[in-house]
């Protein structure tokens, strides 16, 4: 990762938290879908918050674009929320395939991130007996887990 592309978003990340009043901390690392940026610390950004979590990405994104003419995809996620919830996701799309064979029926569950989806979509992808699909769109885009 070019040292430019850090120093601007440490630059940027540490004037937010000054200005909100939050001692957060941050963890970058480059990976092949882009930017990933680990807060530890920053309350407003804890627990289910994502979107605000969407939104610094989507202003770091514009950030980086306009001081450094750079497109570069960003992900934030606060304290490893993310990957926690991907754990729990596919744990729970796996009991959700169960109880779709078992009991012959259609489940469909609430709108989520296009994130989550994919952890259920890969976890049912070599369940047998059940698969899913998304439906719907936007905010509204949803997982329907069916008996085949």
């Amino acid at each position: 990762m070019e040292a430019k592309i850090v120093e601007a978003i440490e630059t940027f990340l540490r004037e937010l938290f000054e200005i909100a009043g939050e001692p957060a901390r941050w963890h970058l690392q480059e990976r092949e879908d882009g930017l990933w940026i680990d807060l530890q610390g920053a309350r407003v950004f804890v627990g289910e918050n994502q979107s605000a979590l969407r939104a610094l990405a989507h202003i770091l994104e514009i950030y980086l674009r306009r001081s450094l003419e750079m497109d570069l995809r960003i992900h934030v996620d606060a304290d490893g929320y993310r990957e926690r919830r991907q754990a729990e996701l596919r744990a729970l799309a796996l009991k959700w395939a169960e109880e779709a064979v078992r009991e012959r029926k259609t489940i469909v569950l609430d709108p989520m991130e296009a994130y989550e989806r994919k952890a259920i979509h890969e976890a049912l992808s070599q369940f047998p007996g059940a698969r899913s699909r998304s439906e719907g769109s936007g905010e509204e885009r949803r997982v329907v887990i069916e008996p085949v």
